[in-house]
């Protein structure tokens, strides 16, 4: 259950780390890398978007989970979208 908790704030720290623009990191290093990224690519606009790196970090997390051994992997799909849904759960009530 910790783990599970656990994985839902790195989820949403990540995500909220790489989209939003408060978020420079040290030496500016997010900031540029925001702005290389660009937005003219659906791949750029992917980036920019809290919701769709949040889907990608919780399948990176729930990977890793199962590869753990900290969960089954017949639940990998209902785990990689309940860690997504925690993190814009959170993302909402911050904002």
């Amino acid at each position: 259950m910790i783990a599970l908790g656990l994985s839902i704030l790195a989820v949403y720290r990540v995500s909220r780390m790489l989209t939003q623009d408060g978020e420079d990191g040290p030496f500016d290093l997010l900031a540029k890398w925001r702005e290389w990224i660009g937005q003219k690519t659906w791949i750029g606009r992917g980036f920019h978007c809290f919701y769709c790196v949040s889907f990608w970090a919780a399948l990176v997390c729930s990977l890793w989970l199962c590869i753990w051994g900290v969960t089954d992997w017949r639940l990998l799909p209902v785990l990689w979208f309940g860690l997504s849904a925690g993190a814009i759960i959170i993302f909402k009530v911050v904002q």
